[in-house]
């Protein structure tokens, strides 16, 4: 099938889940990595593949929605931010971050907006959970392989943040 954005998207020749189109986008001076992922069996339409490329279209909104529920997460459980503070004490992230917060915790917001968007996956409906939108959300990547899934619908509702590595 030939798509408008997304080009040649052929999944008969897969023998199992795989990335069968990959880009990056520009959300602000970040550089993100971006995978449609597809099985054997999908046979994509155009309103499928038209829903997953509007997702990108608006990149600055659907990562504001993202955010949002990033600081909900991280409000309601502290892990994460607890992780990383004592994980990476020595990251200039860290250190900036605990000094802004003048002897405080460190809040769900500041930390949220320390957070970089590093990749996205499109699901085709076949190989997906359910949440055919996910958004790959880290803090110092040089120093910490842990990731905030935030798992989106075709039309950008946020269905769940998960903590993944």
């Amino acid at each position: 099938m030939k798509h408008a954005h997304f080009g040649r998207v052929e999944t008969s020749a897969l023998d199992g889940t795989d990335v069968v189109w990959e880009s990056t986008s520009r959300l602000g001076d970040d550089e993100v990595e971006v995978r449609l992922w597809a099985g054997p069996s999908d046979q994509p339409d155009t309103e499928e593949l038209d829903a997953l490329a509007a997702r990108l279209f608006d990149l600055p909104a659907l990562d504001t929605t993202a955010r949002t529920a990033l600081r909900a997460y991280l409000r309601e459980d502290r892990s994460f931010i607890d992780h990383h503070i004592e994980e990476i004490e020595d990251s200039e992230t860290v250190v900036r971050l605990v000094r802004d917060a003048a002897g405080e915790e460190v809040g769900a917001d500041s930390f949220a907006a320390a957070m970089r968007l590093s990749g996205i996956g499109l699901w085709l409906s076949g190989v997906s959970d359910g949440s055919p939108v996910i958004l790959d959300y880290v803090f110092d990547p040089d120093l910490s392989d842990q990731i905030l899934a935030v798992k989106l619908t075709r039309d950008g509702t946020v269905v769940s943040v998960d903590w993944e590595s």
